[in-house]
């Protein structure tokens, strides 16, 4: 399948505008355990972008190194610039004037992520005011006006309402409008639709999608539900064991996958239910990044792995059909796809 060709640096197709964010190898450590390596991945603006991979691949801890939201006992090299600024390398009231302004993010679980004593209203109004001498009046009248447009109802009521008293999607939407209250450039969405029924899910992703466009909002959508991958994104980036070892579009990757890992999670996933019967699982458990195996880290569970793929690492390079992938024997595989 012919894709367009990415450039190499910036993941842009040629003649494209600048990256909106640059992430060149970002190696991450938390208590003397290297959790990302190498983590290189490029979004513009108004693009979205997912970011696909089982639990503990690095995909939450990526989301974290971008808004300078890593823990204290965590150690970053590489370079996250967003717009030019290092979020690495900024001071901390430089990233908080630009967390919320200028990049925000949705958290999992948005019920863990609000406060269950204050009315969710005041908690938007908060926001507001971090990022600027707007009056309280003002603050509630623009909280009101998010709400709306995250589709909330009856915005007014549910402004003065608790969490015990909203459903998961009300709470879902309640996060979206904080995280996009004060019009941020790049959202990165944290499992946005986990837990959620279908129908809310499918919601979720028409609100994600309507506001990205309105906006002309980034998005970084971080996710296992490749399902959600495919009706949102235009390009997907996966990760492995604290890698990067996939960057292509999503028509791509749902269809002719570069690499065995990303091929191994299209055909385990429920993105095409007309083949059903063609799931298959990945065998066996995900490495550890802190442990990583030698060679390529996927080779222990990959059908397609020879013996060189265990001596030598593999480099994040341009792959045969666009894209990049991190895969030595990625120009002579030949790699099924959904429904394949």
């Amino acid at each position: 399948m012919a894709t367009t060709s990415l450039d190499a640096r910036d993941g842009a197709p040629g003649g494209a505008a600048p990256a909106l964010l640059e992430v060149d190898d970002l190696t991450v450590s938390i208590g003397g355990n290297r959790l990302l390596s190498e983590v290189s991945l490029n979004i513009r603006s108004g693009e979205l972008v997912g970011l696909v991979g089982e639990s503990g691949s690095g995909k939450t801890l990526t989301g974290l190194s971008l808004l300078g939201l890593l823990p204290p006992d965590a150690s970053a090299q590489g370079s996250v610039r967003f717009d030019g600024v290092d979020m690495l390398k900024a001071d901390g009231e430089r990233r908080r004037r630009l967390r919320g302004s200028e990049l925000s993010m949705i958290f999992q679980e948005p019920r863990a992520s609000l406060h269950p004593s204050r009315p969710v209203g005041k908690q938007i109004v908060d926001v507001i005011r971090a990022h600027g001498p707007v009056r309280a009046a003002d603050a509630r009248r623009q909280a009101v006006d998010m709400l709306g447009m995250a589709g909330l109802p009856d915005p007014r009521h549910t402004m003065d309402a608790y969490i015990h008293q909203l459903s998961g999607g009300m709470c879902q939407r309640v996060m979206i409008a904080m995280a996009l209250v004060c019009r941020p450039r790049l959202l990165v969405a944290d499992e946005p639709t986990t837990a959620l029924d279908v129908t809310i899910q499918a919601q979720v992703i028409s609100l994600l999608r309507r506001l990205a466009a309105e906006l002309d909002l980034a998005v970084l959508l971080i996710t296992h539900n490749l399902g959600v991958v495919s009706t949102l994104c235009s390009r997907v980036v996966t990760m492995y064991c604290g890698q990067v070892v996939n960057d292509d579009s999503a028509e791509q990757l749902l269809g002719a996958p570069q690499h065995p890992y990303a091929s191994a999670l299209v055909r385990a996933s429920d993105v095409s239910l007309d083949h059903p019967d063609d799931r298959a699982g990945i065998t066996g458990a995900p490495a550890n990044p802190a442990r990583p195996p030698d060679g390529c880290r996927f080779h222990p569970r990959c059908p397609h792995a020879e013996k060189r793929c265990a001596e030598h690492v593999p480099a994040l390079e341009p792959a045969p059909q666009g894209g990049r992938t991190r895969c030595l024997r990625s120009h002579e595989l030949v790699l099924p796809g959904v429904g394949a």
